[in-house]
């Protein structure tokens, strides 16, 4: 299992992955830059190829989980194989909001899920690999219970 966040202080994602701890999970923090974290999320699933990425990235003004099935670049839209039913089931399942967005922004964010994605295919590789936005700090109000929730999600899958 991989999880990836994006670095900084204040960055939610990198809270949330900061309280995850397993001995079969690898974390790593993205650099805030195009170049830098696409050669990171490509260098990361070429070293550990794992069977699951789950990638987070902070969205400061939404107030629930938002899981992005799709990234773009440059009109080309790659869907995720990883299935959505099974983040939807254990999310619903632990009382965790969320929502499903199918319009990928141009931004890091989607830039390193892209890269991840294609790498994946490029490579043909069996690996399953999602994006989840998360809340700011301001609206992040439930963090404990969804670290709690990734913690016991990932134990699930290894």
């Amino acid at each position: 299992m991989l999880l990836t966040a994006f670095r900084g202080k204040y960055n939610t994602s990198q809270l949330l992955l900061d309280g995850i701890h397993g001995d079969q999970i690898r974390k790593i923090l993205l650099t805030n830059s195009f170049a830098a974290c696409e050669r990171e999320i490509r260098e990361a699933i070429a070293a550990s190829r794992p069977e699951y990425v789950i990638s987070f990235g902070q969205k400061p003004l939404i107030d629930r989980l938002c899981i992005e099935p799709v990234a773009c670049s440059q009109g080309d839209v790659i869907r995720s194989s990883f299935a959505i039913s099974l983040l939807e089931d254990s999310l619903t399942a632990n009382h965790i909001p969320y929502i499903i967005s199918e319009a990928p922004s141009n931004y890091l964010c989607n830039h390193a899920y892209y890269h991840g994605l294609r790498y994946i295919a490029e490579n043909e590789l069996d690996t399953k690999m999602i994006f989840i936005h998360v809340p700011g700090r301001k609206n992040f109000r439930n963090m404990d219970v969804v670290a709690t929730w990734l913690r016991d999600f990932c134990r699930d899958r290894l």
